[in-house]
């Protein structure tokens, strides 16, 4: 037998290095799926995930993308009913579900080495969420009427508020649920109005009760009650409001009363367990080009420092002074408690 040399046996090794070389792109291709799932909320939101984020993903991996539409807190609980085999790659929540969902374990962190567009997004938009989530866009809560029946709006959230309460602007108006992703984060900006109390939150809330044509659970609902003229005052985001108006409805107005309001932010995050070729997705979120077409879209504010506004759109976009963001860490574990109440004491 013919012994082998330290030579052969080197050219032994990068051949075989060689043949492993070759077959790992094989290996890879096999491995991508046909499909993965995103997110995305109803309406004018999701037609714009599809144009700026599902057209950049597919044309850059030929993956294509399922849209489950829906809300939030739904969302969470399908991740978390099946942890290792998730039916959700990637998830958009509501601040306080993407710190839920963080702090169970249930996505993976984000760093720009798998998302190079995260160097583009200030801090203060996925540190409060130990980088297990970035903001891909917020908006404000404010009031759109109808011009038409309302005549005399209110310059404050507490006259509006005494108003309904008063009977001074009928019995059609449309207020989020207290089980609307966002409905607690309301309860607890109501409170605001009255010194901070939860008690008389709710208070006010339930005497305004007969003046609520309907407490409204998703956008789609809140927006199909204003413009049959169900409702002529729907608490409403902005970045839709404006979008309704801007598509030949001017009956329709949109303010924020003052002093200021809440955030609606929506966290992008790809969820664990899910393929790395979700993270492609979140980069196609979060470039220049997917930002703006995102905010053009649907006039609410993004993330990207790097874009800027064009001037027709400027003036719609809620600035970020005017906002507020309740403090998650001392009402995070409040919440549920906040929505048991509504249920008992609401609806």
């Amino acid at each position: 037998m013919r012994a082998i040399t330290r030579g052969s046996l080197g050219m032994l090794g990068a051949a075989l290095f060689a043949s492993l070389t070759l077959t790992a792109p094989a290996v890879h291709a096999q491995s991508k799926p046909d499909k993965i799932v995103a997110t995305a909320y109803g309406g004018i939101w999701a037609d714009s995930v599809k144009k700026n984020f599902v057209s950049c993903f597919e044309k850059k991996t030929g993956v294509k993308v399922d849209v489950l539409t829906g809300e939030s807190a739904a969302w969470l609980n399908k991740i978390r009913a099946n942890p290792s085999k998730p039916p959700i790659d990637v998830i958009t929540l509501a601040e306080a579900d993407s710190f839920r969902a963080g702090r169970e374990g249930l996505l993976d962190k984000i760093t720009e080495a798998k998302v190079p567009y995260l160097k583009d997004i200030p801090d203060s938009f996925h540190k409060p969420w130990n980088d297990y989530s970035v903001v891909l866009n917020f908006g404000a809560m404010g009031v759109m009427y109808n011009k038409e029946a309302i005549k005399t709006i209110p310059a404050t959230w507490k006259e509006l508020i005494e108003g309904i309460i008063a009977g001074k602007y009928g019995k059609k108006i449309a207020w989020p649920s207290g089980t609307y992703t966002w409905g607690p984060e309301f309860i607890w900006f109501v409170a605001q109005q009255y010194g901070g109390n939860i008690d008389t939150a709710f208070q006010k809330i339930k005497a305004m009760q007969p003046y609520i044509v309907k407490f409204w659970n998703t956008p789609v609902e809140a927006l199909n009650l204003f413009g049959t003229k169900a409702a002529d005052i729907v608490i409403y985001w902005d970045g839709r409001a404006h979008s309704f108006i801007d598509k030949g409805n001017p009956w329709a107005g949109f303010y924020i009363p003052e002093p200021n309001t809440i955030a609606g932010s929506v966290l992008i995050s790809k969820v664990k367990n899910s393929p790395d070729i979700a993270w492609d997705y979140l980069n196609c979120a979060l470039s220049p080009k997917g930002q703006l077409g995102h905010a053009e879209t649907i006039l609410y504010g993004i993330t990207n420092k790097t874009v800027v506004y064009p001037p027709d759109i400027k003036n719609k976009v809620t600035s970020a002074d005017r906002v507020i963001i309740p403090p998650y860490t001392e009402i995070i574990d409040k919440i549920p408690g906040w929505v048991e109440r509504w249920n008992k004491e609401i609806q």
